[in-house]
């Protein structure tokens, strides 16, 4: 038996058991840097997705409220036609006709012209406020859609916490214990034999008187 041997065992099983975990927690480590890597990509590519969504919204709202404008000028123009051609005013005074009469006439035709226009204006208006709000609805819903991103992306990580180190036993000490252990072995064998020895050597002496 090799004194100490079981103290070695012990050191060398620790010892490997310790290698171990180092190896584990870099490891570990190396696979939160990755991940990290390919959030922060998602990250970018999720702002990037964000803000262009938004700007596409944006220029759904631009080209709509264009389209309206297009349309009410449009509209407008048809009115001041009709108002040029078909007002009763217009009719009269082409006739030759003159007077109070007729430009009061020609007054109340130009106030329906007039409120026709106010009224589409008014109606543009009120799109061009609906369509702000869709687009500021938007917006915060990118904003939003944002901050869940960078929320995600804003926890610092740092690797595990170190294993302890082993506490070795000592083998010197355990091998003169093993040397105690066996020299008191011995000595319980040594006394044994003598004992018995002394006991034969009695009987013998008895046997010959």
């Amino acid at each position: 038996m090799c004194l100490g041997a079981s103290a070695r065992a012990a050191n060398e099983t620790a010892r490997r058991n310790y290698a171990y975990q180092l190896k584990k927690r870099e490891a570990d480590w190396m696979q939160t840097i990755s991940l990290t890597n390919l959030e922060r990509v998602q990250y970018k590519q999720g702002i990037d997705a964000s803000n262009l969504g938004l700007s596409q919204v944006y220029g759904e709202i631009e080209s709509k409220f264009g389209d309206q404008i297009g349309e009410t000028l449009q509209a407008d123009e048809s009115n001041w036609k009709q108002f040029l051609e078909k007002s009763a005013s217009s009719s009269l005074q082409a006739s030759g006709r003159t007077g109070r009469s007729i430009d009061r006439i020609s007054t109340a035709d130009l106030g329906n012209y007039l409120r026709e226009g106010s009224r589409n204006a008014y109606a543009l208006t009120r799109s061009r406020e609906k369509l702000d709000a869709a687009g500021a609805q938007a917006a915060a819903k990118a904003r939003a859609e944002q901050m869940n991103l960078f929320a995600k992306n804003n926890i610092i990580k740092n690797p595990d916490i170190a294993p302890p180190a082993p506490v070795y036993q000592n083998v010197a000490a355990a091998s003169l214990m093993d040397g105690l252990k066996i020299a008191g072995t011995v000595a319980g064998l040594a006394s044994g034999v003598g004992a018995l020895q002394s006991a034969a050597a009695l009987k013998a002496l008895s046997q010959a008187n």
